[in-house]
């Protein structure tokens, strides 16, 4: 609330400047307290893991497009529970997907069972609700998943065709259909649905619409403009400006109150980030094949979690974590002001 207010009345250099500033006075302290919570033995870290990479949707301002001679590779059901056994102890949340769909796994129902057996306080995971099963959405229920952010940025089957190259809306909403009969049934609230909406200037006027019809299939709903990442050079939609944004942002309040959980707006669209992103210095991910890197960062961790115990690959690469720590070297490559 108060970034978002300091957004609203401040030119975008002030903005830019003192949130430097508020970033360079707190990620000391940060640090210190993630190192506390290590050497206490505590949870300390925030793992991503993608047990798949590849993904059922052509979304045209995902960054994947741009991956050429990519190949799809697929962690097994053994493979995974060695990542819990030498990680997951040090997680104090874990997301079943980064940057891929993690349905694509059809294990995903399997992996869910055993992250919940390591007890991470909250697990969570982003999907575009295609491939949902049955089975994994009995397992979310089951194991008490905390949240699922479905990917839709489309009200109209024709629109979201157009951005994901599929049409599948409907049985999207049949699946979320499905997720929510059976928390009733269960008397559950778990796992919370968000909504996930990519927002720009050729789809924002759908959003309050998708808000009308379809409020009742989910929980909470975030508006995010779509970043200016410049690493999917094919990406035909446009970023809105300031005001018909929160002009979305304001009819979306109006439909949903509270439940419409987070709306940004980055006015300087030189692709620089709005001070130095702090989020990935506890934030490890994790890829199909067992290696690491610090998330949104080109750093690649020496060791694999299939073979090597997480402890001892943080002493091996504790030179680079504290290179990171001390803004020695540049780790965002995402430039998203997050």
């Amino acid at each position: 609330m108060i970034k978002q207010f300091a957004r609203s009345v401040l030119p975008a250099s002030t903005y830019q400047y003192l949130w430097k500033v508020k970033t360079g006075l707190l990620s000391g302290r940060q640090h210190q307290m993630l190192m506390d919570r290590r050497r206490k033995g505590e949870r300390y870290l925030a793992v991503r893991v993608d047990t798949v990479s590849a993904c059922n949707h052509r979304c045209q301002y995902c960054y994947t497009l741009d991956l050429t001679g990519h190949r799809t590779q697929l962690m097994s059901l053994e493979d995974f529970e060695k990542t819990a056994e030498r990680l997951f102890p040090y997680a104090h949340s874990l997301a079943l997907s980064c940057a891929w769909e993690p349905t694509m796994n059809k294990k995903l129902a399997d992996f869910i069972r055993v992250a919940a057996r390591f007890e991470v306080p909250y697990i969570h995971f982003v999907s575009n609700g295609a491939f949902l099963t049955d089975e994994m959405i009995e397992a979310m229920v089951d194991c008490g998943v905390d949240r699922m952010a479905v990917s839709i940025d489309a009200a109209t089957p024709e629109l979201y065709e157009k951005i994901r190259e599929v049409n599948d809306l409907e049985r999207v909403l049949n699946n979320l259909k499905k997720l929510k009969e059976l928390k009733a049934a269960r008397g559950v609230t778990k796992p919370v649905v968000n909504i996930n909406w990519t927002a720009f200037e050729e789809n924002a006027h759908e959003a309050p619409q998708f808000a009308r019809e379809h409020g009742d299939l989910f929980d909470t709903f975030w508006f995010w403009h779509l970043l200016p990442r410049m690493r999917n050079t094919v990406n035909p939609f446009h970023r809105m400006d300031r005001k018909k944004y929160f002009s979305v942002v304001k009819e979306l309040r109006a439909i949903l109150g509270n439940r419409l959980t987070s709306s940004e707006f980055n006015e300087d669209e030189s692709n620089k980030p709005l001070g130095t992103c702090n989020r990935s210095l506890e934030n490890i991910r994790v890829e199909p094949t067992g290696e690491l890197e610090v998330t949104c960062s080109k750093h690649k961790l020496k060791g694999n979690i299939f073979v090597d115990d997480f402890a001892d690959i943080y002493v091996r690469n504790e030179d680079l974590f504290e290179r990171l720590y001390n803004k020695e070297t540049d780790f965002c490559q995402n430039e998203c002001d997050r």
